[in-house]
């Protein structure tokens, strides 16, 4: 049988149509950026919670505490973003798959090779309000979870006064072996009939940790009493401190033994200290208060407020939404981007990145 001349020039050219120079081969096809690029740009998309953002010691990167709802138990892991955005690298949990505890890693720092962070337990079918168990701990950043514990959470100052530290927050490098935070006490009120109880946390002070020996030793910073967040400069010599309900930003330099006042906002409560490269940010004002009682001693319900940029002789300057509520700025290492938690009208935090002036 002969095909008519017109259907072989057909046939030959559909198989011309579908034929390929290459065959398709699997690979790594996504993004490397962030979703939708901007000034500030949306970092994480997370239902959860992604609180607690700090940078890489080289600015490559940035570390914070993502709450993993694709685990039945939803432990809060210490989680590795791209400094520009993108998709997370890895994640860093107690365990690699749902077990009968929540387990919260929260508050870490790099510096070089080595991370200290918090970690805390809850049991997950039979929770109390505090964590059963809650360690300051320190790592290196290639393992992480085998860590060496610190000090176990809560404790009793050692210097005297009976001090009990529930918890601690904000934690600093002041070089190798030696690192700072803030020693806090938590309580868990209950707002009203029926309500959930709440969560607050009010600084206590600076809690020093030296831990070069086989043994750390714990002081204080007494010029820093009643100290509610905390930054470091890169030597590790000058600390810069808020205190609860206060409008200032402290300065305290370990060579000289001064502390002075940095800066002053003269308006709201004033937290969430951040500095790098001689650029500075804090959060203040917004959902915050400060009360004190004769008996339990002071209380600052925190719930995020505006974020600032302020610097020695410069007035302070507002960044983001002002109808947003911010929490823990941190300064990437050069001084030109800024990572923050924020609230817009979701009930869970995500993280977004400033490009600085």
């Amino acid at each position: 049988m002969r095909f008519p001349m017109r259907f072989a020039l057909a046939v030959s050219a559909v198989l011309m149509a579908c034929e390929h120079g290459a065959p398709f081969r699997p690979g790594e096809y996504g993004p490397n950026g962030p979703l939708n690029p901007g000034d500030p740009t949306r970092l994480t998309y997370n239902p959860g919670q992604d609180l607690i953002p700090a940078w890489l010691p080289d600015g490559s990167g940035i570390v914070y505490t993502g709450e993993r709802l694709d685990r039945a138990d939803r432990d809060r892991c210490l989680a590795f973003l791209p400094a520009a955005g993108g998709v997370i690298s890895h994640y860093v949990c107690r365990t690699t798959a749902p077990d009968d505890s929540v387990n919260v890693f929260e508050d870490a720092a790099l510096a070089r090779d080595s991370i200290v962070y918090v970690r805390a337990s809850t049991e997950r079918f039979l929770q109390g309000i505090a964590p059963d168990a809650q360690d300051l701990v320190v790592a290196t950043v290639v393992a992480p979870n085998s860590a060496r514990v610190l000090q176990r959470l809560p404790f009793t100052a050692p210097w005297g006064g009976g001090t009990t530290y529930d918890a601690m927050s904000h934690l600093v490098w002041l070089g190798s072996g030696r690192i700072a935070g803030v020693g806090e006490r938590v309580t868990h009120p209950i707002p009203c009939r029926g309500c959930p109880p709440d969560t607050i946390r009010t600084g206590i002070g600076v809690v020093i940790v030296d831990f070069t020996a086989a043994t750390p030793a714990l002081s204080r910073l007494a010029v820093a009493d009643s100290a509610s967040s905390l930054a470091a400069d890169v030597s590790g010599d000058t600390l810069y401190f808020t205190r609860d309900g206060d409008s200032r930003v402290y300065r305290h330099m370990f060579s000289s033994g001064m502390t002075d006042t940095l800066y002053d906002f003269g308006f709201g409560i004033a937290r969430d200290v951040s500095v790098a490269h001689g650029t500075f940010a804090a959060v203040v004002g917004g959902a915050v208060s400060y009360t004190v009682d004769s008996i339990l001693g002071g209380s600052q319900p925190d719930h995020g407020g505006p974020l600032f940029l302020f610097g020695p002789g410069n007035p302070p300057t507002q960044v983001g939404d002002p109808a947003w509520r911010f929490r823990r700025p941190a300064v990437s290492p050069d001084g030109t981007h800024l990572v923050v938690s924020a609230w817009n009208t979701a009930a869970t935090a995500d993280l977004w990145l400033f490009q600085l002036p």
